[in-house]
């Protein structure tokens, strides 16, 4: 077993450059006239590559207990039940339907949760439940201004204040569905080939069944506040199969999604002069998911969370059960990982390469993957690999970051 190129080389780098401060703050702080309150902070340096060093340090110790165990880490998951009861789509969650149905975790910032970045300042959470035609997804947001102007279907809706839901139904990382709603109910349903960054586009999708908002005060009105909105919103399964490899309707018991719900956010301010709420000017949105990304980038299917379909109508499980439940986890947490390492690779030199001597892949790939081999082809390449623990279900990635599995080469 052995540390990546990476883990190794940005450790020594970030020791020299650690100890390089650290004679510079020594030598400055030798020059006569010079003592403790000076302004010039230069002990930041060295104290800022210590924490760097210990940042590498954490990530080498990670990758050695990754390539041990072979258990990579999840993303959040969220185990959607059967509908039980009755569910009139109006926004209010005051249904049967909902009762003892559990929220999902509080969303956090989209780069990362704390204690990395700070915790969003308004709560965000989402239930969901299913039956054998459509899923439905509830949602509340705590809001100091509920603001929404567009009104016209299939508008901008994310440039103000809004919720969104990404499914990706055949976990393909392709064809998936988005779905955005304002506080006002407009709405803009759509569909893509694969996200943008790997050179998709979307195209125009009808996929709403019902929808409904509901606050509890005005929109937009700074005469008649409301400290929150909610959201309900139903999906036949016929249409979020359109385009994918899924045909079966109603979820198979243990099914999974790849799936993300978000929220961007802007900061307003009171208009006294028409009475209503406008955003701050120059201000840029927040953006909190669910599940954290680790960029500001919602089209990154790789990076979302999961979605387990129970068929019962109140299902838990921990961390160990759910791996269990979906085994195909540790190979797609494999395949995004060797997408990654080429893709960066390609961005530094321009090409694609499959000589495992120029590029460098985490030890757990090695410990943890049987029959890996990466391909180059004309559009770019393909990436197979099993886990070791179920070798005959080989999971392929390409560079349009499209995953599909094979039972067997």
């Amino acid at each position: 077993m052995s540390y990546s190129g990476r883990c190794v080389v940005g450790s020594v780098i970030l020791m020299l450059l650690v100890g390089i401060g650290a004679g510079i703050a020594i030598g400055y702080f030798l020059i006569p006239g010079k003592d403790d309150d000076s302004s010039d902070k230069t002990t930041v340096a060295p104290s800022g590559g210590s924490s760097a060093v210990k940042g590498y340090q954490e990530e080498c110790e990670e990758q050695v207990k990754l390539a041990g165990t072979c258990e990579p880490p999840l993303p959040r998951y969220y185990i959607a039940t059967r509908k039980s009861g009755n569910l009139t789509v109006d926004g209010r969650l005051n249904d049967d339907a909902w009762n003892n149905v559990p929220w999902t975790d509080d969303f956090v910032d989209i780069r990362g949760a704390p204690p990395m970045y700070p915790a969003p300042n308004k709560e965000t959470r989402v239930k969901v439940i299913y039956d054998d035609t459509h899923i439905y997804v509830a949602t509340r947001l705590t809001e100091d201004h509920v603001w929404a102007t567009y009104t016209v279907k299939d508008s901008r809706v994310y440039q103000e204040n809004a919720f969104e839901i990404f499914f990706d139904v055949d976990n393909s990382m392709s064809w998936y569905k988005e779905y955005e709603i304002n506080a006002l109910g407009t709405t803009w349903d759509l569909a893509l080939s694969r996200a943008y960054m790997d050179g998709g586009d979307f195209t125009n999708w009808e996929g709403i069944g019902e929808k409904g908002v509901y606050t509890d005060g005005g929109v937009n009105n700074i005469s008649n506040p409301s400290t929150f909105w909610s959201t309900e919103v139903s999906f036949p399964f016929t249409a979020l199969n359109e385009n994918t490899t899924r045909t079966h309707h109603t979820p198979r018991d243990g099914e999974v999604w790849f799936t993300i719900f978000a929220r961007p956010e802007y900061q307003t301010q009171a208009n006294q002069s028409t009475g209503q709420y406008e955003q701050v000017p120059g201000s840029d949105a927040s953006w909190w998911s669910w599940s954290p990304i680790g960029a500001v980038n919602l089209h990154l299917p790789s990076k979302w969370g999961l979605l387990y379909f129970a068929n019962q109508t109140t299902e838990t499980m921990d961390d160990n059960q759910f791996r269990m439940a979906f085994p195909d986890w540790n190979v797609y947490y494999g395949l995004f990982h060797v997408f990654d390492v080429l893709q960066e690779f390609k961005a530094a030199r321009g090409m694609f390469v499959s000589d495992e001597k120029l590029i460098h892949f985490d030890p757990f790939i090695a410990n943890c993957y049987t029959g890996f081999e990466v391909k180059l082809t004309i559009e770019g390449f393909t990436a197979n690999m099993a886990a070791t623990s179920n070798p005959g279900r080989v999971g392929y990635i390409d560079q349009n970051r499209r995953v599909w599995f094979h039972q067997g080469k």
